[in-house]
């Protein structure tokens, strides 16, 4: 059994997240269902799903992969099954899950800046024991405008209202990039540096805060994916069944 991990573009992977998800065990099973990858024909082999991030717009309807990445995600979640989305992740599963998604209505949000733990999300397994406020590293043009029905605000930041959310026991969507490393700015800057110079940043000033606020952002995130590890995605579930058997 594995991670099933939706990778949309070379930039924006599990990175991070997916260091920390294999060191506690897990097998991650990377599938681009853009480039033609095919998907498990069941949820039998599934552990769990990360949908990251990528240029693409969750609002595009024409991309007859991305209905089927949909619906692959909407069946996991109604199974109860761990589902977590980074950036476009985010907006994909809140799409799966009957919300909307919108250009940001205060223009690009990117670089370093802040988020705020609403007092549902300083309660979170995920997030408790983290900062009330912290810095993290944004990238996107468009957000979460409106929650999927039933669903729980996490945390905020001053452009993007719906920065965190949760849904049901095992869903979370996060529109920052906790999985971002030291250079991943870079990265991003090299595709879209019209969006770089529409947010009134310079690739220089990016990397100069990237070097205040990093080494605190990487502490932090490394203690949320080991909450997703441990919590949301712990890997004795895969051998409950065996477990059991050992103390008969």
């Amino acid at each position: 059994m594995a991670i099933l991990v939706f990778e949309h573009s070379d930039r924006s992977g599990i990175q991070r997240l997916g260091t920390t998800l294999r060191n506690y065990g897990h097998r991650l099973n990377i599938i681009r269902i853009q480039r033609g990858d095919a998907l498990p024909p069941d949820l039998d082999d599934v552990d769990g799903i990360v949908v990251c991030g990528g240029p693409q717009s969750a609002n595009d309807d024409s991309l007859d992969w991305l209905k089927t990445e949909m619906e692959f995600i909407r069946t996991a979640h109604e199974y109860e099954m761990p589902v977590i989305g980074l950036c476009l992740g985010s907006q994909i599963v809140a799409r799966a899950l009957g919300g909307t998604v919108d250009r940001n209505p205060d223009g690009p949000e990117i670089g370093w800046g802040e988020l705020s733990l609403t007092p549902t999300g300083r309660e979170d397994p995920l997030y408790t024991g983290l900062p009330w406020k912290s810095i993290v590293a944004h990238w996107h043009q468009d957000c979460v405008a409106e929650l999927p029905d039933g669903a729980r605000l996490l945390a905020s930041s001053p452009k993007s209202k719906n920065q965190v959310w949760a849904m049901g026991l095992r869903t979370y969507g996060i529109q920052y990039h906790p999985e971002i490393d030291r250079d991943g700015f870079d990265a991003f800057a090299a595709d879209e540096p019209d969006a770089v110079r529409e947010a009134g940043l310079t690739l220089e000033k990016l990397r100069e805060e990237t070097e205040k606020h990093y080494p605190a952002f990487e502490r932090l995130t490394d203690r949320l994916f080991e909450s997703i590890a441990l919590y949301l995605m712990p890997v004795d579930r895969r051998y409950k069944g065996l477990v059991k058997d050992l103390h008969h």
